[in-house]
């Protein structure tokens, strides 16, 4: 399922699990990371991973922010258990650092019995590095998204102000190297504005806009914006499949020509983006 809404949650806050669930967020990401002190992430692991085992998750996805380096190995094998649907890693500045995850993620499925590659991986870039080595991380098995972590990604800049403005260049290049590898489209960026909600929706425009699918978020309010926005009309899911059909009918007559309702040519191109809005469509039955 397309994902439009990513609703992060602190991992020591057991009393939020079940809440974040029902706050309508296609998936719900239980951080090990940034929203963790350092005192408490031993305990938060644990309570993560009692839920992924265990709590009501009803059609959301789970993912797992772990933490860096040894630590969030250990964090993903204390994780991957029925339940989990993938894990992020955060501050990824070069494939080798998925090495190891990747391999936990390997054994951990052929204990319990289930396909290989059965989790994949949604590495967040957060620095210049990150960026430089792009088009590697984005080859890596198990990869099949990327997010941006602008707040740590401005501050390794120096960038300050607009960051739709001074980090579009770079939001342009994450999209490409992603397209160009066939994975998904990246996650739009978190946004600290959740009081402001005409200023967050303004910028969750840009980013749609920007070629980004679906948004993090950090607060329920901002939820709702983002599927609002990231839900195609019935018109516009009707226009796609009716282009779908088009093509298919097209290529049945052996015909190299398709033109949509309006007689105009359409193409592969067109057919992912109609491919791109009934799966946003259906995310949000």
């Amino acid at each position: 399922m397309m994902v439009r809404s990513w609703l992060y949650v602190p991992g020591d806050r057991p009393e939020r699990f079940d809440k974040a669930v029902a706050k309508g967020a296609d998936a719900i990401v239980l951080d090990l990371e940034d929203a963790v002190s350092l005192d408490h992430k031993i305990e938060a692991r644990s309570l993560v991973a009692d839920w992924v085992r265990n709590g009501d998750h009803g059609r959301v996805q789970v993912w797992v922010r772990v933490n860096q380096g040894p630590m969030g190995v250990e964090d993903t094998a204390a994780v991957a258990l029925p339940g989990l649907t993938g894990i992020c890693v955060p501050k990824v500045d070069d494939p080798s650092e998925l090495t190891e995850i990747d391999s936990v993620l390997t054994e951990s499925e052929q204990r319990l019995g289930l396909s290989s590659g059965h989790w994949p991986l949604i590495p967040l870039i957060e620095s210049a590095v990150g960026i430089t080595r792009l088009s590697s991380i984005v080859r890596v098995q198990r990869v099949i998204q990327l997010q941006v972590g602008e707040v740590d990604l401005a501050a390794d800049l120096g960038l300050g102000g607009d960051v739709d403005l001074h980090l579009a260049p770079v939001r342009n290049r994450i999209l490409i190297e992603s397209i160009a590898a066939g994975i998904a489209a990246p996650v739009g960026p978190v946004s600290t504005e959740f009081r402001d909600l005409e200023a967050f929706k303004s910028s969750t425009r840009t980013v749609i806009d920007q070629g980004f699918i679906g948004r993090a978020c950090i607060h329920p309010d901002q939820v709702t914006i983002v599927n609002t926005m990231c839900t195609p009309s019935s018109e516009q899911a009707q226009e796609a499949q009716d282009l779908l059909d088009r093509m298919q009918a097209a290529v049945r007559q052996g015909s190299g020509i398709a033109l949509d309702a309006k007689g105009r040519m359409i193409d592969e191109a067109s057919a992912r983006s109609a491919r791109r809005t009934i799966a946003l469509a259906e995310a949000s039955h």
